[in-house]
């Protein structure tokens, strides 16, 4: 019975994981909107101001996601028994 709630938790957190990022870098790609800028590897390249402050402030959000799914996983694990 352990392993099945273990796998049940690891599927949830992956699809919470990769659908939250992924959502997250959709809503980068609207907020910039038609405005030019490339990505090279985890580095954005671009002339505008405003696509790099969206760039700053949407991966802040997406190192407190990972982190707040972390702190998440440990809670739920640590409760599991």
């Amino acid at each position: 019975m352990m392993v099945v709630i273990y796998a049940v938790i690891a599927v949830v957190f992956v699809v919470l994981g990769i659908g939250g990022i992924m959502y997250l870098d959709h809503r980068f790609s609207l907020a910039v909107g038609d405005r030019s800028f490339a990505m090279n590897g985890r580095r954005i390249e671009t002339d505008d101001p405003f696509v790099r402050r969206q760039f700053r402030k949407f991966h802040a959000i997406r190192v407190a996601y990972c982190v707040a799914l972390l702190a998440l996983l440990f809670t739920v694990v640590s409760h599991v028994g």
